[in-house]
């Protein structure tokens, strides 16, 4: 059977727009020149220092990341792009128990929206606590105007097969199709619980779902061997096995699939 070891992959969603400074302008008294005065945005500040230190921590340099993202904190401490991105350092870093603290403040924000609660659930998740993960991935969902629904039902899928509720996270793969019909990782994951609990008939009919949506896949076509094995049809055994090897030849699933004809 195939690995029972999905992943999820962190996702941070920040709004990012560079914002100019506020000017406000006035003009002295007896001459029509106006005078410009620019004010001082700190929001527009922080967010500036958010995309900086983010850049720094993608190129390495985490001593600058840390000292801009410090700056965007002091300049708005109560936005949560500020918080998310706190909290990617951290992780990024093997500091879990800030990370946790800065998703933390995130959620609790004042601008707190489902893309922070969304990414808090991805991190509760990684750390195996499943009903929390849970219960952020569900606040994310119920937030006005998140539109990454499809998302979080995934990850709740995903999360939910991780700690072994397969028929949980058969539902929430559903509910992320329900949202969007074409997400391949959605309708490849149904396909892979059936064949878990030994519904071969049903998986054939996912995977043949997910081959109608994106294209052949090493992944898909040694789950499509294992399907066959288990409908014990050696024939159509043989043709996914031909198509794997002429199509990715070099896969792993290729090499595991040679290795067993032995």
């Amino acid at each position: 059977m195939l690995s029972k070891k999905p992943t999820l992959t962190l996702l941070i969603i920040l709004t990012s727009a560079l914002m100019s400074g506020c000017v406000t302008e006035r003009t002295y008294s007896g001459t029509d020149v106006p005078v410009q005065e620019r004010s001082f945005d700190n929001v527009a500040a922080a967010r500036q220092r958010v995309q900086l230190g983010l850049t720094y921590l993608q190129k390495g340099n985490s001593e600058q990341a840390k000292y801009n993202l410090d700056k965007a904190l002091e300049f708005a401490p109560n936005i949560e792009a500020v918080h998310v991105a706190l909290a990617y350092y951290y992780q990024s870093v093997g500091e879990l128990e800030l990370t946790e603290k800065a998703y933390r403040n995130a959620i609790d924000a004042s601008d707190a929206s489902g893309d922070s609660m969304n990414n808090f659930g991805v991190f509760l998740c990684q750390q195996a606590k499943y009903d929390q993960a849970e219960e952020m991935f569900l606040r994310a969902v119920k937030m006005p105007k998140y539109t990454r629904s499809a998302s979080s039902y995934e990850n709740l899928g995903i999360c939910s097969r991780k700690s072994g509720d397969l028929q949980k996270a058969q539902r929430y793969f559903e509910m992320a199709l329900n949202y969007d019909p074409r997400r391949a990782n959605s309708l490849l994951e149904l396909s892979e619980i059936e064949l878990d609990l030994g519904n071969y008939s049903a998986a054939k009919k996912g995977l043949a779902r997910y081959h109608r949506v994106v294209p052949e896949s090493a992944q898909s076509l040694a789950l499509g061997i294992k399907i066959e094995q288990g409908l014990n049809d050696p024939e159509a055994v043989r043709k996914f096995g031909i198509l794997l090897l002429a199509k990715f030849p070099a896969s792993n699933e290729a090499k595991q699939y040679r290795a067993s004809m032995h």
